[in-house]
């Protein structure tokens, strides 16, 4: 049990230069340098594109229903004028 915890240790430290990996994704040839570099634009731009979509969708919903609400014929009705009295049960005085 006490000679797990250095191993595991050891080869943690010894599984990078294993494995060749570099921090800067270099390669020598060229059409793979672009590959990594056009992969990471893609990857770096499409939240953001994706996020601009939404408000982009937002803002059109809102500007036509503005432009409709602008639009709408505006109908103003008058308040019934009172004929009488008004009693409890809504009973007109005539009928009493």
């Amino acid at each position: 049990m006490r000679v797990t915890a250095p191993l595991a240790a050891i080869g943690a430290w010894l599984v990078p230069a294993m494995a060749f990996a570099c921090p800067v994704c270099f390669d020598a040839n060229e059409a793979n340098r672009d590959a990594y570099l056009g992969t990471t634009v893609v990857l770096s731009l499409l939240p953001l594109a994706f996020i601009g979509g939404i408000v982009l969708v937002l803002w059109a919903r809102a500007r036509a229903q503005q432009k409709a609400h602008e639009t709408s014929p505006i109908v103003l009705r008058a308040a019934p004028e009172p004929t009488g009295a008004v009693s409890i049960c809504n009973v007109p005085d005539d009928a009493r």
